[in-house]
């Protein structure tokens, strides 16, 4: 799918006026606990897993940067990584929040790509929400009710997490939402219609139909996928428990939790949560009082999925099914939870009861004692690999390979180590049997999608220069001389601001400065605005003397090369005039080696 660069949509002032309306820690303060120190905040970088505050967030300069990772940016920037948004996305939503009309430019208008935006996406699904909760609550649909009711769901609870119903019919959903103006490919790329016999001539119909519907919402609380449970009891083999929205561009399956922006304020006041599986576990618990619980929707727990707990709370208790599958998937999030340092907690429920049938049972007292007897995962985890697999010698090897398994899924080599020396303790083995062989790989967590790595065309000498430049800023006249040999990859935009910003101001303002990609060109800028002189004006003048050198010198090198190669193609065509007028350039160009600066 073709898509505009969200640069060029709107005018550079209309950025600015949603940047300049936009509360830089308001909007970060929704992600991560920010401190005040000075006239800056600081707190644990929501992009990689950190005990030592390392995120800065400095709203007098409208930048944000961990000194840890090297995460930066503006606002703009920061909503993109926090919540997989492009550029264009972005700057549209916090345009809504701000209030700042913001009108297409004429660009944009005349385009007539088949462009779906993510804003249009999460429009057209909460209008299918609303249509669904008016089926429950104003169309009739006792079955639906009784249903609710049988689960012990009073109304009220059911309104605020958006509960409704989807009718019989194949294409009620469908001719609603045309009427109102979503078109088909809306519709379809939302994952609410799919085209009949795989063939769209022939139309479409709702993917869900006669089912509750459960709307799954962003951390901002934007419904962006749907899930549909069968309105039956005790289903039949052949029909599916629940059918769910597939990946769209608003929803990637184990990126988000169920019930996630109702419980950030008591989970973080708690300093705990509960998390659960299924959709009706938790909201039985929000029945019964429990609001600081998410769930994990019924499928196996992802590191995503823990990360985004991360900045909100200090300890997971895992609220699990009783049977050997809920111990499983509690085992399961042991490596999750390591990563992202976290304390988890395992509460072992009766083999015949799930969080809905126990709180049901026992209330929230019976639940909240049950998590004082909760187990540390760690004892958990090495408690059941015993059980499981007895002490017989075979038994043993089961419980080693078991344990290898664990140990690998650990991406932290030190959290592993200190693994490997409990599971050994438990097994009563010598740590080194449970050794792997290699070292676990180690990475650094992120909530939200891993963000880009450099391009190979980025020269290190380039990104010396722009920080150079930024930190020194009366050096901003002399890019003028290298416009014609800057490198044509994603640095010649931070260039061509920059020159653009000193010959419209006399000035540069590196934090209006934006960008196509949340990426290191960013984290550069924001480093380098929060970054204090290094030089006097005398010596800053040398070193940007001494890296244009080096510039000129590899664009010198990079058009010889060219020159040479383009020769060779001629010859090869038979093109003597060609030839000629191509030695004659490469001839009145001076040597690379030639010049002032001289390769180390």
């Amino acid at each position: 799918m073709s898509q505009i660069p969200g640069g060029h949509l709107y005018s550079r002032e209309k950025i600015d006026e949603v940047v300049a309306s936009t509360d830089l820690v308001a909007l970060i303060r929704q992600y991560v606990d920010l401190k005040r120190v000075g006239s800056s905040y600081k707190a644990l970088c929501p992009f990689h897993a950190e005990k030592t505050p390392s995120f800065m967030v400095t709203p007098e300069k409208g930048v944000y940067h961990c000194f840890g990772c090297g995460a930066g940016g503006n606002a703009i920037t920061f909503l993109m990584a926090a919540s997989s948004m492009n550029f264009r996305e972005a700057l549209q939503e916090l345009a809504r929040r701000a209030g700042v009309n913001l009108p297409e430019s004429k660009e944009y208008r005349n385009y007539t790509g088949p462009l779906v935006s993510k804003t249009t996406l999460l429009e057209v699904m909460k209008k299918a929400c609303d249509y669904f909760q008016a089926n429950l609550f104003e169309q009739g649909s006792s079955a639906a009710r009784d249903y609710l009711k049988k689960r012990g769901l009073a109304a009220d609870l059911a309104r605020s997490y958006g509960v409704g119903v989807s009718l019989e019919g194949w294409d009620y959903l469908h001719n609603y939402l045309k009427k109102v103006g979503y078109s088909d490919e809306v519709q379809k790329q939302a994952g609410l219609i799919r085209a009949r016999r795989n063939d769209d001539k022939n139309g479409y119909y709702d993917v869900f139909r006669n089912r509750l519907m459960i709307p799954i919402c962003d951390p901002e609380g934007r419904p962006v996928a749907l899930a549909g449970r069968t309105l039956e009891t005790d289903p039949a083999p052949e029909t599916a428990k629940y059918i769910n929205s597939p990946a769209t561009d608003i929803y990637k399956k184990g990126h988000m939790l169920y019930g996630f922006h109702q419980a950030k304020s008591y989970m973080k006041a708690a300093g705990m949560v509960f998390l659960v599986e299924g959709y009706f576990d938790l909201l039985s618990l929000v029945q019964h009082g429990v609001k600081n619980v998410v769930a994990s929707m019924g499928t196996a727990l992802t590191q995503n999925q823990i990360n985004i707990l991360r900045n909100q709370t200090k300890e997971v208790y895992l609220l699990f099914d009783g049977d050997s599958a809920g111990q499983t998937a509690a085992s399961r999030a042991l490596p999750a939870l390591l990563t992202a340092e976290l304390d988890g907690k395992v509460i072992t429920l009766p083999k015949d009861h799930d969080p809905d049938t126990f709180i049901l049972e026992y209330g929230d007292e019976g639940l909240f004692t049950a998590a004082e007897n909760a187990v540390d995962i760690l004892d958990y985890c090495a408690d059941r690999l015993v059980s499981e697999n007895g002490t017989t010698l075979a038994g043993q090897a089961r419980a080693v390979r078991e344990a290898k398994e664990m140990l690998a899924r650990v991406p932290d080599a030190a959290k592993g180590q200190l693994l490997q020396r409990k599971l050994a303790e438990k097994l009563g083995l010598d740590p080194a049997v449970l050794t792997l062989g290699r070292t676990p790989e180690i990475t650094s967590p992120v909530t939200v999608e891993t963000r880009p790595r450099m391009p190979v065309s980025y020269e290190a000498g380039v990104m010396s220069l722009l920080n150079h430049v930024i930190i020194h800023s009366e050096l901003v006249a002399k890019l003028d001389t290298l416009e014609d040999i800057w490198p044509q990859d994603a640095s010649r935009s931070v260039f061509n601001q920059l020159l653009q910003q000193y010959r419209t101001h006399g000035q540069i303002e590196p934090e209006k400065i934006y960008f196509e990609e949340s990426d290191e060109l960013a984290s550069l800028v924001s480093g380098a605005i929060l970054t204090a002189r290094a030089y006097s004006a005398e010596k800053a003048a040398v070193v940007f003397q001494e890296l244009t050198d080096a510039l000129r010198y590899k664009a010198a090198k990079t058009q010889r090369a060219r020159l040479t190669e383009a020769i060779s193609q001629a010859e090869q065509s038979g093109d003597r005039e060609l030839m000629r007028k191509l030695a004659e350039e490469k001839m009145a160009q001076p040597h690379p080696m030639l010049m002032k600066y001289k390769p180390q």
